[in-house]
């Protein structure tokens, strides 16, 4: 995976024995650490650079190649910085335990992952939701994204949740969500109260053994859980919403505190120490290992916070006891992962915002590290240097050296590559999004992507090639507004030679509503893993208002392999590339030949022809108009781009109206 957090580089290393040259090549990870500093009060330290750092790996030096800043409670700093760079991102992962939460404290989780949502997060973090549960193990329901309607509806039902996004970051769902509860207080449907009633009858079953496997099966899952999450860039931090379990399976039970304990004294006293259970009483040492194992997954995570519910108080022990405290379990879980136990959910707000506070301003520290054992664990320290006394700083743990991900890993990271815009340099692609009103409320916003032949090409491995195209359109508040999602499958023996002449250019259509977006699409390779990437702004209008497309190169003589994917469109407004009858194909990518004449278009809605001047830069000659409904359709031809120019603007005015221009990118041959 090559990503702005995690890339390999390779590295020539040529000696001249004598008989001859021996060449090694070394991959080098890139390791990124996000570092935050407070106060002895909790406040953030800003204004620190590199040199307040050191930085060692297993104990060992090193030099910090790179140092980035971002201060979360500044507006100014955080639009600076665009894409942010994953590291410095805030990723919270809300994960529902449906093995150890009744009915009624399930409802209680959902009002605090609502309040979270809506009162603490800021607009760039990440959430990402799952559940956990001993017998059927941890399920991913949505990827980390800032889509919050997705996160809204998967928080009404995480029991139940699906959805049919590929990727899990848009809101899109194929079941019907009936008594959601979503505004909190009221009701549990009755199959997730079946559901978890069945789960808490199992867990207060007599039999300790069982039970205590139980604890052990949701230690590793949550082992598993932290496995995956190794795929993420910046700062993770897992948000257990649970009850918590018994913590006498783990750690015992508390001696001389319980008739149990005294039976057990009068046993061991005559002779019959046999008949006494050890783990219940010293504690389970299998389980122990379990949370030590547990523990080190959670090293590249800042750690597990806990949502304890005291609402429900102390509850029996076998022995009949009111005294098991589940928290003590929660802190069993949440201390050796560098996490801490919340515990009043009526207070969640508050201990949300103190949390956030301390990581308003990040440093972003870079640095090289050889890989030569993937999947190994670095053991990472930051020290700091001539900063004020009484300061704390907070990082990861240690990082893994990289090695192979797993399915969920894998989706994962396409998604962060589509969330944060991370560049991919495996595919090139070129990605065109215009937008045309139609009679709907909705308008028709085609997208066409080119992609590399010779990029595809190098990948096959056969005769068959096969492709995943991802194409996502995000509101200016982070939801996912539509989506195409598409699965290739080329028979290289028929359009291979088509294929490396040029590659692939695919057409879908997506419907949206007036506002501001950003069309970011993602093509991968299942069989390599090579990824291509590429974000397209985009301003849909209102019906009534005065718009301007970018220009429009038409496509001359292009040896494409043309893909078709579905449309959105509800309207049926039909193929909106159009010149008085004559259907044309645009370019996503513009290569511009020195001396060579070029035809392009820009559509004007709402205008007439008479009402409109423009002009272009660099200068083209005036081919004429076209009237086609709403549209005015210019007609232009740029002779010649002089040598460096890398945009094509197009300024036009309406009468009494200000002058609007619309860009699109070029590359002069």
């Amino acid at each position: 995976m090559k990503t702005m957090l995690s890339r390999l580089l390779l590295i020539a290393v040529v000696t001249a024995p004598l008989l001859g040259q021996v060449k090694e090549t070394v991959n080098v990870q890139i390791v990124e650490v996000p570092v935050t500093v407070v106060d002895h009060d909790g406040n953030p330290v800003r204004g620190l650079t590199a040199a307040n750092f050191q930085l060692l790996d297993d104990g060992k030096p090193v030099s910090v190649t790179s140092f980035d800043k971002i201060d979360f409670a500044s507006e100014d700093s955080v639009k600076a910085i665009s894409p942010l760079n994953p590291a410095a991102r805030r990723n919270f992962m809300l994960l529902f335990d449906l093995t150890y939460s009744s009915p009624a404290s399930m409802v209680r989780a959902q009002d605090a992952a609502r309040s979270f949502l809506q009162t603490s997060v800021g607009p760039r973090d990440l959430v990402g939701i799952a559940t956990v549960d001993a017998d059927k193990g941890y399920r991913l329901l949505t990827a980390f994204t800032t889509d919050r309607e997705l996160l809204t509806s998967v928080i009404a039902n995480p029991q139940t949740f699906r959805g049919n996004d590929p990727l899990q970051i848009a809101g899109t769902t194929t079941y019907e969500a009936k008594d959601q509860n979503t505004k909190g207080g009221g009701k549990v449907d009755g199959a997730v109260a079946e559901r978890v009633e069945e789960v808490s009858r199992g867990v207060s079953r007599s039999n300790d053994a069982f039970n205590r496997g139980r604890v052990e099966k949701q230690l590793a899952t949550l082992g598993n859980l932290a496995r995956m999450l190794r795929a993420v860039p910046g700062r993770k931090q897992v948000i257990l919403l649970s009850e918590g379990f018994d913590p006498r399976l783990v750690q015992g039970r508390e001696s001389g505190t319980s008739e149990e304990a005294k039976k057990e004294n009068e046993a061991i006293l005559r002779g019959a120490a046999y008949t006494v259970d050890s783990d219940a009483r010293f504690g389970s040492s299998s389980s122990v290992t379990m949370i030590d194992e547990m523990a080190r997954t959670f090293r590249d995570i800042q750690g597990v916070r806990v949502n304890a519910d005291l609402q429900t108080g102390a509850r029996s022990d076998s022995g009949g006891n009111s005294r098991v405290n589940s928290n003590e379990a929660l802190f069993l879980v949440s201390k050796p992962t560098g996490g801490e136990v919340f515990r009043n959910s009526n207070s969640i707000k508050e201990d949300f915002s103190r949390m956030l506070k301390q990581q308003e301003v990040v440093y972003v520290l870079g640095f090289q590290s050889p890989t030569a054992k993937p999947g190994r664990f670095h053991e990472l320290k930051v020290k700091l240097v001539d900063v004020p006394g009484g300061s704390r700083v907070s990082h990861r743990a240690g990082y893994y050296e990289l090695g192979t991900e797993s399915a969920a890993e894998r989706t994962l990271t396409n998604a962060e590559i589509i969330l944060n815009d991370i560049p991919q340099s495996g595919i090139g692609v070129s990605a065109l999004a215009a937008a045309f009103p139609t009679s709907g409320a909705n308008s028709q916003v085609p997208v066409i992507l080119e992609i590399s032949g010779a990029d595809l090409a190098k990948n096959a491995k056969g005769n068959t090639l096969a492709a995943e195209l991802f194409i996502y359109a995000f509101d200016d508040g982070g939801i996912v507004r539509d989506r195409l999602y598409q699965k290739l499958s080329l028979d290289l023996t028929k359009v291979g030679e088509k294929l490396r002449a040029s590659g692939i250019k695919y057409y879908g259509t997506l419907s949206l509503p007036p506002g501001t977006y950003a069309v970011k699409s993602l093509v991968r390779l299942p069989e390599t893993e090579a990824r291509g990437f590429a974000r397209s702004e985009l301003v849909v209008p209102r019906g009534n208002e005065v718009a301007v497309t970018q220009p429009l190169f038409i496509e001359e003589g292009g040896n494409w392999v043309m893909v078709k994917g579905a449309s959105h469109d509800q309207t049926n407004a039909g193929y909106p590339f159009d010149i008085g009858g004559e259907m044309f194909i645009p370019s996503a990518a513009v290569r511009v030949k020195s001396g060579q004449p070029r035809k392009f278009t820009v559509f004007v809605y709402n205008a007439s022809p008479d009402e409109l001047s423009w002009e272009a830069t660099p200068r083209a000659k005036n081919l004429g108009t076209v009237k086609s409904g709403a549209a005015t359709k210019l007609v232009m031809q740029l002779d010649s781009a002089p040598a460096g120019a890398s945009e094509l603007g197009v300024t036009v005015k309406k009468k009494s109206s200000e002058p609007m221009k619309s860009v699109t990118p070029i590359v002069v041959q």
